[in-house]
Order: structure tokens, then sequence, then C-alpha cells
């Protein structure tokens, strides 16, 4: 069993129905290979956590590599797992609207137990303006979200 965390821009041309085409298409894909995990998608940034049989894996990742839809694939983190985290998503989608919610899923779906190298990453990714940090009064999950600072389309 293995990990990889891999964030990318997307390709231009990249709009909302082909990101859903994109999210459909590796849904399919990683059920018929038994592969899991969560994409995020925002503005025209992608950040992906995906685990799975390592062969099969390392397979779909050659194939994600060569995809057009996006470029400057870069490697996070890889590394062998005991069993995946996110297994009870195929593909689960995230485009940023709601971060609070997204972290908060996360955290759910790992009982709490959000592995170091996602967390980090994760947050890494979103960056300072749409996270701050959590009160220990307020004690959410994982982190408070703030409304992103960019337009969001309708």
């Amino acid at each position: 069993m293995r990990r990889i965390i891999y964030r990318s821009l997307a390709a231009p041309g990249i709009d909302r129905v082909e990101t859903f085409r994109l999210v459909f298409q590796a849904r399919m894909a990683n059920e018929a290979r038994g592969l899991s995990g969560f994409l995020v998608h925002i503005e025209d940034h992608f950040y992906q956590v995906l685990e799975g049989p390592t062969w099969k894996l390392v397979a779909t990742f050659d194939t994600i590599r060569r995809d057009g839809r996006h470029t400057n694939v870069e490697v996070i983190d890889e590394r062998s797992i005991p069993e995946p985290c996110f297994a009870s998503w195929r593909m689960r989608y995230f485009d940023g609207r709601d971060v609070r919610r997204m972290m908060n899923q996360i955290a759910e779906v790992t009982g709490g137990q959000v592995p170091r190298a996602v967390r980090e990453s994760l947050i890494e990714f979103l960056g300072p303006e749409l996270l701050r940090p959590v009160s220990a009064a307020a004690r959410p999950v994982l982190l408070e979200a703030v409304p992103p600072s960019f337009p969001r389309p309708c």
C-alpha cells in the first residue's frame, strides 16, 4: 500500500465542466483499480492525495503525470502506508469554496488522525490567506477557515 501527494497547475482552458469530467473519470478508474483519495481544485491549482496498492498506484500516477489537463506536476510526498486513510473516497472532490467543511470532512474520514504529511502539505497548499490558526476555545477539528480573498464564479 502506498500514498502519493502531489500538486500541479491546471492547463489553460480547464473550466468547471472539464474539471467535473476529470473527477468522474478518476472515480471510475480508481474504483476499477482499488485506489482512493481526494482532489482539491482552487483557481488554477490542483492538490491530490492518492492511495492504493503500490503497482496500481505507480501506474496510475504515471498516467496522471502525462495528462495534458495539468502541468508542473510536483510530488510533495510519497511513502508506503499500512492501510489507506481515505478508502471510502474513490475520488472526493473539493473546490475550495468551503475550506472549513473540507478540513472537517478530511478529519472525520480519518477519525481525527489526519496523516502528518497530508495535513502539513494541505495547509501549505491552501496558504495563510485561506486559513488561520484555531483558537483554543473554539476547538474545531483542524483549522478554522476564513473567506477566500479572490472572487468566486457563480
